[in-house]
Formats: C-alpha cells, sequence, structure tokens
C-alpha cells in the first residue's frame, strides 16, 4: 500500500503493509534511527514523535495512520547544519547523558513549546512526565526547557511546517471517514478490531503480527465521533474524543470537574493525545482513570449498529475486565452526560506507585452537595481498582446522606465501604493494601 505524508517539511511516499508500525517505518524503512524503541507500549517516551502539532508515540500507530499527515522527528529539527534552541540547550545546560531518551524527550518540549512560551518550571515537568531517563536527574533537563521558554517569550511565535492535504480516501480502505464507509468495513468479516488511539491495542498486538490474524480499523479520522455538542438528552462527548481535546474543552471544564481531574492523571501527554475516551470505557479495565468519573455522572453509552441506535447505563455496558455489553457489528458511538450537575464537591483521586503514567492501586471520583450548615443531601461515590468492576454502592450513598460532612462521618461509613469492594492481590498491591486504602480516600474529601 502507498502512504504518503509530509516528513520533516518533505512530500514523502512509501510502500508498505497497513499495519506496521511508525516506529519500524522511520528506522528501517526510512532510517532515520534518530527516534528509539524503548519499552513499545507507550510507557517510555523514547519514541516520541510530533504529528500534526502533538507530541505522539511511534510504537503505538500504524503506518496507515500517517496518511496525509505533517511528521516531525528529531532529525527536522536540525536546519541547515544548525541545532534547534532547545538542542543547544540541552547540551549547554548538561541535560544529556547516555542520549537513549533525549530524541524523544527534545520532540516531546518541541511539541509543548510551540503551544505554551509562558512555561513554569512545573508545567514543563507535566509536559515530559512521558519521557524516562535513566541517567540524568531531570533538574538539568528542566532547566534546559526553562531557559529555551524564557526565550522564546521574547520572540514571535515559529508557525509549524503546514500541512498535507488529507487525499485518502480510495488508498487506504482501513481507515474511514464515515459511518457507512465503517459499516461495509464491518460487514466484510470477524476478523477485524476497531481502535481509535491505538494505545491499548497496538500494546496487545505488538508480538503479533496483526495483518496475519486481526485487521485493526482505525477511526481517528471520523469527525462524528469527535464532538461535542449540548442538546436537549444533555451532553454529547463522541467515543474518538482525544482525552487531550476533552481537557482543553470548555463545556467539559465548567460542568464536569470531576472528569478534568481524572483526565489530567491519565497517562502522559502523548498518551492523552492518543488515547480516546471511548477507548477507556471499552478496555473496561477496573483501572481505567475516566471509569469512576462517569460511573458519579450518571453516564450513559450510546451504541450504534447499522441498524440502530440504544443508550444504556456506563454500569451495565461494562461487564467486568475486558468484557462490555457490545454485540457483533456495533460500536460504541459516545457518551451523554447529563447538563444539570449541581454539586459542591467534584472530587477524584488515584494512587500508583509514581506520580506520572501510573495505574492505580485504588481510586476514588466523588460528588457531594452540601447544605449551608454543611450537611450531606447527596452523595455519589465510586471506586476504582478495587474490584472486576467500578464499585458504586447505594447503601455507602445513602449512609451519608442527612449527616454532618466531617470525619466522624466519614469513620462510621469506612467499615460499609469494606464490605461491598471485592480488591484482588497483584502486581502493584495487595488486596489487604487496597481494602484499606478504599476506605482512606474518602477522608481526602475533607481537604
Amino acid at each position: 500500500m502507498k502512504i504518503s505524508f509530509v516528513l520533516n517539511g518533505k512530500t514523502t511516499e512509501i510502500n508498505t503493509e497497513p499495519w506496521t508500525r511508525v516506529i519500524d517505518i522511520l528506522r528501517e524503512q526510512i532510517h532515520l534511527t534518530g527516534t528509539k524503541e524503548g519499552c513499545g507500549s507507550g510507557d517510555c517516551g523514547a519514541c516520541t514523535i510530533v504529528v500534526d502539532g502533538e507530541s505522539k508515540l511511534a510504537c503505538l500507530m500504524y503506518a496507515m495512520q500517517l496518511e496525509g499527515r505533517n511528521i516531525e522527528t528529531i532529525e527536522g529539527l536540525k536546519k541547515d547544519g544548525v541545532m534547534h534552541p532547545i538542542q543547544e540547550a540541552f547540551v549547554d545546560y548538561g541535560a544529556v547523558q547516555c542520549g537513549f531518551c533525549i530524541p524523544g524527550m527534545i520532540m516531546a518540549v518541541y511539541a509543548f513549546l510551540q503551544k505554551n512560551h509562558r512555561a513554569s518550571r512545573k508545567k514543563i515537568k507535566e509536559a515530559i512526565s512521558g519521557n524516562l531517563c535513566r541517567c540524568t536527574g531531570y533538574e538539568k533537563i528542566v532547566d534546559a526547557v526553562e531557559a529555551v521558554a524564557k526565550n522564546m517569550e521574547k520572540r514571535k511565535k515559529k508557525p509549524l511546517s503546514l500541512k498535507m492535504p488529507q487525499k485518502h480516501s480510495g488508498i487506504n480502505p482501513f481507515l474511514p471517514e464515515r459511518l457507512d464507509e465503517l459499516w461495509r468495513l464491518i460487514d466484510g468479516g470477524s476478523d477485524i478490531s476497531v481502535y481509535a488511539g491505538g494505545t491499548d491495542l497496538l500494546v496487545k498486538l505488538r508480538e503479533n503480527s496483526p495483518s496475519k490474524k486481526i485487521k485493526p480499523i482505525c477511526l481517528e479520522r471520523m469527525k462524528e465521533l469527535k464532538t461535542v455538542y449540548e442538546s436537549e438528552e444533555g451532553i454529547f462527548i463522541g467515543a474518538c474524543s482525544t482525552h487531550s481535546e476533552l481537557l482543553h474543552n470548555p463545556k467539559i471544564q465548567r460542568r464536569f470537574p470531576v472528569l478534568i481531574k481524572a483526565l489530567k492523571s491519565l497517562g502522559s501527554p502523548s498518551i492523552r493525545n492518543m488515547g480516546t475516551i471511548g477507548g477507556n470505557i471499552c478496555t473496561a479495565s477496573p483501572a481505567g482513570d475516566t471509569l469512576p468519573p462517569l460511573y458519579v455522572l450518571d453516564a450513559k453509552v450510546e451504541i450504534r449498529s447499522k441498524a440502530h441506535r440504544r443508550l444504556m447505563p456506563i454500569r451495565e455496558f461494562i461487564l467486568g475486565p475486558g468484557r462490555t455489553a457490545l454485540e457483533k457489528g456495533e460500536i460504541l458511538y459516545g457518551v451523554w452526560l447529563d447538563r444539570d450537575i449541581n454539586f459542591n464537591i467534584h472530587h477524584f483521586e488515584k494512587i500508583g506507585q509514581r506520580e506520572a503514567l501510573t495505574i492505580s492501586i485504588a481510586s476514588l471520583a466523588a460528588l457531594l452537595k452540601l447544605s449551608e450548615d454543611g450537611t450531606v443531601e447527596e452523595a455519589r461515590f465510586a471506586w476504582g481498582s478495587v474490584g472486576p468492576t467500578v464499585v458504586r454502592s447505594k447503601e455507602v450513598e445513602d449512609g451519608i446522606i442527612g449527616r454532618p460532612f466531617n470525619r466522624e462521618t466519614l469513620r462510621d461509613i469506612v467499615s460499609v465501604v469494606h464490605g461491598v469492594i471485592s480488591p484482588i492481590d497483584d502486581i502493584r498491591s495487595s488486596a489487604v493494601y487496597r481494602k484499606k486504602l478504599a476506605g482512606n480516600l474518602l477522608f481526602r474529601l475533607l481537604k
């Protein structure tokens, strides 16, 4: 299959299998070896490239997704033999040691600084939170980026290179833009898998050859599945809306702070640029960060097939780890949230083994409505990673209503919480510790 795109400012055409990973295309076919592969699962950031101005992970993208895109790699930053200011700063501030992680680190910084000229140290650390370095202390890296940011503040923003027109219809049949195209693909056989961000599916398939066993269909260009709008039914979020898009959406920011807090803790900037809310739901992991907020927001999912549309509560859609109510020929079309969410407290917190790119050991989403004297009028709680699905309990919620919102009230319902959750022992934690955490997370609400 011929795939055409702009690479470091030059129109490029390659002939390859559509399901070849981008990291392999860059390194083995185009021979741009600056982009490194570390983990192959999106955890280390060594393979970070910039796609249409956003940092993304080359190990979690298929070649077909390059069609019509503007791609920038570390090799493209050096112009006419002169290093980019970011590269110069990394040298000047001693931010480079073995150098393996540095190309991905620099590309993540490059994408970040295109949109953030007044970058605080906190924001810089967030921007590189998905890039792991085993050699350096991160302070020198942050110093280098801070210096570049200060210089950029004084200059006009340099525009990104022009994007190439996206003319891929008829060239790549596995990259549909409309529902009618998708239904034709789905009707074509049972050896297909639908995905959008690929941050979960490609990890599962990376040791196999998907072209022989399964044919992935990428939905990332279906605009109909990326919309966010308001109607009489509520707020609709398209299933292919990325976590980054939702984080920056004014409607979501204003109405659903509990969801925003969860999105901020999900993965890394590059993962959030790729992963979608629909993917997080369909993966159906009890550790999925958006799921506890969606449970307390009483989210409904919209499911579509070629012949019908149906709605169901998210708690009925997710059946267990990796299991949903989707039937053959159906896709998750989007999520519906109530417009009127009237609570005083919107809280989400997760506990993991590190600050960034962590999978939760236990998480809690909570919505509380308090009267003027501090009495609880309404409460919703949902715990992640403490059962086969997200746990929400009417018994726990009813047990706090009508009582003062204080430590004594919360202490009284902890024993009820312990009775409704069913955590397990795994590589991240013991069941005993998870049970303790689930109760203790309630007391964070007092802050």
